[in-house]
């Protein structure tokens, strides 16, 4: 049966998401200029429109001190010909209204202002401007203008609809060249997941990708293909070993739960029996215990004096374990210099550590393998059942790391598992 395929594909997906944050940050791009324009425009409006109310104020102060309304409204109407004014009003000192527009609306007083300066402030779409009269340090009246910001407001709306076109097209075109950029850059991972898809089809595992560039993807490619190998090597070997099960039968079928080497129980036998060790502890609530056990500079002995005489050192190895442990207590050999030693029944802590420190004494005796003291040692990790774990592959996991605890420790030695 084939697999489903997916129904989503990773270039698209990529390319809206690559599309979806270009998008994003134009936006945010957009706002920011749109804004960044609104206040520089409006702030220059505002400083002309403040330059005008001054130029304005010292026209009128002298009509203010020689009280011509008619000749302040005339300056005031200038002012209104010349900008878009919504509303105009000069007072005079005791804050009485001295002149204004009849078409305009007339600003309300407040108070004499205390301050020297123009203010200016920004109401929506409006600008008020409260300017003070001053003559010989005098203040002889204020000036309260209000000016629209529509014109300007109008203007910028043009821009910003002109801008919206072109960042429009530019988008478009990014957009574009962006898909292209991305086909092309994930085509080799396209085609390798096709040829994942093949390989998974007709089980072939001789088909290789071809390898691009030197880049991540290529390197992905090239690991690809080693797998692929290492799958095709495992299947001719399988393919192999099957056919010669087939052929020797009931004898294969025995040496199947034996180590060739060692004569233990194997890995395949070791499960079962481990299986079968944790049913009964949970059953009975009786405890029991897994050693996994490793044999420490093995690898040594193996490259410094050969395979021989590292399955000499096996053979002796297992030899001095059987003979340290009780009838009841089954070792297995799990491959390597790896060992599993199952005590299934009238278990305690104690007699674990008892049990750990005769195989520690029996193999750090001296074991001569062609005339030479052969430097191996023990690391031993024990989990117990159902104390630590009721399942088999939990408790194997945590005496593996009770194991990996003692190597640490400096080796030759054990580690009861601990949580902590």
């Amino acid at each position: 049966m084939s697999l489903t395929k997916p129904r989503h594909s990773l270039v698209r997906k990529l390319t809206r998401q690559n599309l979806t944050v270009l998008l994003g940050s134009m936006l945010i791009s957009f706002v920011l200029i749109a804004l960044m324009l609104w206040l520089t425009a409006r702030e220059r409006q505002g400083s002309a429109a403040e330059l005008a109310a001054i130029q304005l104020a010292s026209n009128v102060s002298a009509m203010l001190v020689f009280n011509d309304p008619d000749a302040a409204e005339q300056e005031l109407t200038v002012l209104v010909n010349n900008r878009d004014i919504s509303g105009i009003a000069l007072y005079n000192a005791q804050g009485e209204l001295f002149a204004d527009l009849a078409d305009t609306a007339t600003l309300p007083w407040q108070s004499m202002p205390t301050y020297q300066e123009p203010q200016r402030r920004y109401y929506g779409l409006e600008i008020e401007l409260i300017v003070p009269i001053q003559v010989r340090d005098k203040t002889e009246g204020v000036l309260y203008i209000r000016e629209n910001l529509h014109q300007l407001m109008n203007w910028f709306l043009r821009g910003l609809l002109i801008m919206s076109g072109l960042m429009a097209a530019i988008y478009w075109f990014a957009a574009r060249l962006l898909i292209k950029i991305q086909r092309k850059a994930l085509s080799p991972l396209v085609a390798l997941s096709a040829l994942a898809e093949k390989v998974a089809d007709e089980r072939n595992f001789s088909l290789r990708a071809t390898v691009i560039d030197n880049d991540e993807i290529g390197s992905l490619t090239q690991r690809f293909n080693e797998l692929l190998k290492r799958a095709e090597i495992w299947q001719e070997e399988l393919s192999s070993e099957l056919q010669q099960q087939a052929a020797r039968g009931d004898e294969l079928e025995h040496l199947a739960m034996k180590d060739s080497l060692t004569q233990l129980p194997n890995r395949h036998s070791f499960t079962e029996l481990l299986n079968e060790m944790v049913l009964d502890s949970s059953k009975s609530n009786m405890m029991s215990a897994l050693m996994f056990i490793d044999v420490d500079n093995f690898k040594f002995v193996n490259d410094n004096y050969g395979h021989d005489a590292g399955d000499e050192v096996l053979i002796e190895v297992s030899s001095r374990i059987q003979a340290a442990i009780r009838a009841g207590d089954t070792l297995c050999r799990l491959g390597g210099d790896e060992f599993a030693l199952l005590l299934p029944k009238q278990v305690t802590a104690e007699l674990t550590e008892h049990v750990c420190r005769r195989l520690l004494e029996k193999i750090n005796q001296p074991i001569w393998v062609k005339n030479t003291q052969m430097p191996v040692t023990l690391s031993i990790g024990v989990a117990l059942c159902p104390q630590h774990s009721n399942s088999a592959a939990t408790l194997l996991q945590l005496a593996d790391e009770a194991m990996y605890q003692a190597k640490r420790a400096g080796k030759n030695g054990y580690q009861i598992y601990s949580a902590d």
